[in-house]
């Protein structure tokens, strides 16, 4: 890969002879044999992977090389720009295609989704916009409202759909969100008393209200718990309830898996009909993961994977590179991201392009649950206290009476498994995922996807 300092580079392209700009060749989307750079190096079968106001990142055999447009001669300069009377104010700037309406305040919103045009985001606010345009725009203002936490926005764009008595496919209360597992959807938990570990007695008198004085068979009022047996923290409740931290008190979860897959269909089927012209890729909607994802996979041309990346792709292996990243994933152990693949390529392509039940299948070790239970080591599963034996008293060393064991705080049970015998543990065969991957399965089909997606990349160099 070529690469230049940057005071060398300013040297050698300011003592470079002036030329005509129509002299000059404009490197574009077709890759060139060589490419001469106005320092004289020579890239080869070089083509624009992408551009931008500042300049052009540029694809060719031994890397990627950027041509900052700032540090071209004048003469290069309008090659590309044209005069500065031709380039206007600033030639990166997007012109208005369209008359904004924007009564519902959807515009700053949209401006942040990911992928989506500057003219997708016009057309969808458009005034005399069609229905679909209408719902579009609030859905998907809605959904990246969900995914920025933006409690606010999320709340009054779903009452607004609500109460224009829309339909938007997909974007409901009961399809964004998930009852909150932890709370089971009442909001609040219970937290168990630290005091008698949950059990609601007076760990000084073991829930008699009386305790032995050691002085032969004599008992006095226990002054812990004033002689009533419960314990003083929690009033004999055995804990307290707080608000869920998992879903805020709220009781449901937000399916943010969902709702980024349900946003980029959206972002993909709205700049299509803003720019009919673009090709309608899912690649380019879900840019950042799918290009990590492919970059990672065993076998797969550097060259194919910015190929698939550049505007010369034009969505027709989709198929095949969602499926590819769903293998990797798998393979990786990454369920949440192979989660994403699966409803990208469901949503995008279809519920039969893959069956996932041919490389996933529920862990029989832990039965899906994703933990099991071993004996506590602690107590060899009797959930006794070893130190007093499950009486919860100890004698007490140089005086004739007896005192509540201070490793069970009297209660007789395990301090370290709360007298259950038993530890949860995460299952060691799916590493906590309750699903069990057919690799050799998976590995097979990410190879045979590699092969072809590396074949189609040549044969459009």
């Amino acid at each position: 890969m070529i690469r230049f300092a940057l005071v060398a580079l300013v040297t050698a392209l300011l003592a470079v002879t002036s030329v005509r700009a129509s002299e000059i060749p404009v490197l574009g989307n077709e890759p060139v044999a060589e490419f001469t750079l106005p320092d004289g190096s020579v890239l080869k079968n070089a083509f624009v992977w992408r551009r931008s106001s500042e300049g052009l990142m540029i694809v060719h055999d031994d890397g990627q090389y950027f041509l900052n447009f700032q540090l071209l001669p004048d003469d290069w300069r309008a090659a590309y720009l044209g005069t500065p009377d031709d380039a206007g104010e600033d030639p990166g700037a997007a012109t208005p295609i369209y008359e904004i309406s924007d009564s519902h305040e959807l515009q700053p919103i949209l401006e942040r989704v990911p992928e989506l045009k500057p003219e997708a985001v016009q057309y969808v606010l458009r005034v005399g916009a069609d229905e679909v345009s209408v719902e579009s725009a609030l859905a998907l203002g809605l959904l990246q409202s969900l995914l920025d936490g933006r409690a606010g926005d999320s709340k009054r764009l779903l009452l607004l759909i609500e109460e224009m008595g829309l339909e938007i496919d997909g974007v409901s209360r009961e399809e964004l969100s998930d009852v909150c597992a932890v709370c089971a959807g009442s909001g609040r938990v219970e937290i168990p008393c630290k005091s008698c570990n949950g059990t609601g007695k007076c760990i000084r008198c073991n829930g008699e209200g009386e305790r032995k004085t050691g002085l032969g068979d004599g008992t006095i009022h226990c002054t812990t718990c004033r002689g009533t047996g419960q314990c003083p923290d929690c009033a004999g409740e055995g804990g307290t309830t707080e608000v869920c931290k998992a879903c805020r008190g709220r009781g449901q979860v937000l399916k943010r898996t969902y709702c980024a897959a349900r946003r980029d269909l959206l972002v993909r089927t709205v700049n299509q009909a803003a720019l009919p012209e673009l090709a309608a890729s899912v690649v380019e909607t879900d840019r950042a993961r799918i290009i990590q994802s492919l970059f990672a996979v065993p076998g797969l041309e550097n060259g194919a994977v910015h190929f698939y990346d550049s505007d010369l792709y034009d969505g027709s292996m989709d198929d095949r590179i969602l499926i590819t990243c769903l293998m990797q994933a798998l393979l990786n152990n990454d369920m949440e991201q192979a989660e994403r693949f699966h409803l990208a390529i469901s949503l995008n392509l279809g519920e039969d392009v893959v069956d996932i039940t041919r490389y996933v299948g529920p862990c029989e070790t832990c039965a899906s649950t994703g933990i099991v239970e071993v004996d506590c080591s602690a107590c060899a599963g009797s959930g006794d206290c070893v130190k007093c034996g499950g009486d919860g008293e100890q004698d007490a060393e140089f005086l004739n009476k007896t005192m509540p064991c201070a490793a069970c705080r009297g209660t007789g049970k395990c301090p370290a498994c709360f007298g259950a015998g038993t530890k949860k543990l995460r299952c060691p065969a799916c590493g906590g995922t309750g699903r069990r991957i057919e690799r050799e399965r998976a590995e097979t089909q990410r190879k045979l996807l590699t092969d072809e997606l590396n074949r189609y990349y040549r044969a459009q160099r």
